[in-house]
């Protein structure tokens, strides 16, 4: 049995990769310090409905993966760190979502802290670290962008961690 959930997880994560691939490579606006889309969804759903392990390892391969076969500048690791972390963020918020009544506040704080740790400071770090223009403009510049992306993945943690996440897990 333990065999099976670990093969069910492997193949999840794979579908979500490739889910997160497509949608970021081709279905995303791009320039160069942002990435307008919604190709965080394949990484919510793998870490809200596995594990944050699972939910990490889906954004570093689909980060590793896009960078390597659609790259849209030169790779960077510490891009591939940040996806593994923001997926596993998404892990924890779908353990507090099985775990915990309050779920909104738990998504809340978590994905705060995942728009501001990964997204504000970490990538425009990185994004500074490659092609310069100083840490506090582009964080800056981010501001809009990670304000918007948060209240899109709340919306979308709420949705998925109240009403289809359990009827999933039920079926599985």
């Amino acid at each position: 049995m333990k065999n099976k959930k670990y093969l069910f997880s492997l193949i999840l994560t794979a579908i979500f990769t490739a889910l997160t691939v497509v949608i970021s490579r081709f279905l995303s606006f791009n320039v160069w310090n942002m990435s307008i889309g919604f190709s965080f969804v394949g990484i919510m759903l793998c870490g809200m409905l596995l594990n944050p392990l699972w939910g990490g390892a889906c954004g570093a391969l689909a980060d590793f993966i896009g960078a390597i076969l659609f790259p849209f500048g030169p790779y960077f690791p510490g891009f591939t760190a940040t996806a593994f972390l923001s997926g596993a963020i998404f892990g924890f918020v779908g353990t507090a979502a099985k775990k915990y009544k309050n779920f909104w506040v738990i998504a809340l704080v978590l994905l705060t802290a995942k728009e501001i740790v990964c997204s504000l400071v970490l990538n425009s770090l990185f994004i500074n670290i490659l092609y310069g223009g100083g840490f506090i403009a582009v964080a800056v510049s981010r501001i809009p962008l990670s304000a918007v992306t948060l209240v899109l993945e709340f919306a979308f943690a709420l949705l998925l961690g109240k009403s289809v996440l359990p009827k999933i897990r039920k079926e599985v």
